[in-house]
């Protein structure tokens, strides 16, 4: 028998929420420290972050043995037992490199957003240009402003401005540029 996944909704596109089988999950964290490093973990332009990186981001010191495992003790532990607690199942996938989201039961907007502007690009280079309209189309409607407005941090941050400078270019020269070069085909 297959068990269909269980998909956890993030919104991070103007608002940020978690909802879980249609209902606002998530809305009291352990702790300020547990919300941040989660919220750097939904950045769709890495899907595996470093212990060295979260280590560096978090506390500004590099990774060292006690540098890990203090995160492991305080941060990690407190937010698997916390999504346990909420959803029934916890999202986050530690492995000897970093950790990462379980992404097959996360549909997370800003995931969906990139990947459309990505594709949109490939195509319009390969000169589907209907095609590349709509990914973008479908990339404009779902950026519904900044990522994570609001939430401070470094991963943070810098995915703000990434993801902001996308939907800029997609909206300057991707839809224009699609919309153009549809219309003469048609």
């Amino acid at each position: 028998m297959d068990i269909p996944a269980v998909i956890l909704e993030i919104r991070t596109l103007g608002n940020f929420s978690i909802s879980f089988q249609g209902k606002t999950v998530a809305t009291d964290w352990p702790d300020e420290a547990s919300k941040m490093f989660f919220c750097s973990l939904l950045s769709p332009l890495d899907q595996l972050f470093t212990w060295d990186r979260i280590c560096r981001s978090m506390w500004g010191v590099p990774q060292t043995r006690t540098s890990k495992r203090l995160l492991e003790e305080t941060v990690i532990r407190t937010l698997k037992g916390f999504f346990t607690r909420e959803l029934g199942f916890n999202p986050l996938i530690t492995e000897h490199e970093g950790i990462r989201l379980d992404l097959k039961r996360i549909h997370l907007d800003a995931l969906e957003f990139h990947q459309a502007v990505v594709e949109g690009l490939s195509l319009l280079s390969l000169g589907n240009h209907a095609e590349a309209l709509e990914k973008f189309n479908r990339a404009d409607a779902l950026y519904g402003g900044s990522y994570l407005p609001g939430l401070p941090g470094k991963i943070i941050a810098n995915t703000r401005s990434d993801l902001e400078s996308l939907h800029t270019t997609l909206l300057r020269d991707g839809l224009r540029q699609a919309s153009s070069l549809a219309a003469q085909a048609a």
